[in-house]
């Protein structure tokens, strides 16, 4: 599987999807966007977002920082996504760090939702 990334743009609050290419001697992505091809931004000015491979229901596809609505056992848990080091898998978390017993794998649950992500919509997860 080919890695896949999308980018938070801190500088202008919005989601670059059309990331071109990647330079990672000098830092900086190059994108497209309606107005200007191959548009630079350096990493200091964005949050990489990495697909995890999968897709929700819609067929939406699932990236770190997505918040995902899952029912696992007929119950709902809405969390954020998150690669956990430890287990090398992506999985659903409440948002801390030391998040314990409170998440969910991404691929054990009924269903899976994207309902928007931590950048636009952190309010989600409150």
């Amino acid at each position: 599987m080919m890695q896949k990334f999308r980018a938070w743009d801190k500088a202008e609050n919005k989601m670059i999807d059309n990331i071109i290419s990647i330079n990672f001697v000098f830092g900086y992505i190059t994108f497209d966007t309606e107005n200007v091809i191959n548009k630079k931004r350096y990493f200091d000015d964005i949050i990489f977002m990495q697909s995890t491979g999968l897709h929700d229901e819609q067929g939406v596809e699932i990236f770190k920082g997505d918040i995902v609505k899952i029912i696992y056992d007929s119950e709902p848990f809405t969390g954020v996504v998150v690669y956990d080091l430890g287990e090398t898998d992506f999985k659903a978390t409440n948002n801390h760090e030391d998040y314990g017993n409170n998440f969910q794998y991404l691929t054990v649950g009924e269903s899976i939702e994207v309902i928007g992500n931590v950048h636009q919509h952190p309010e989600l997860l409150e």
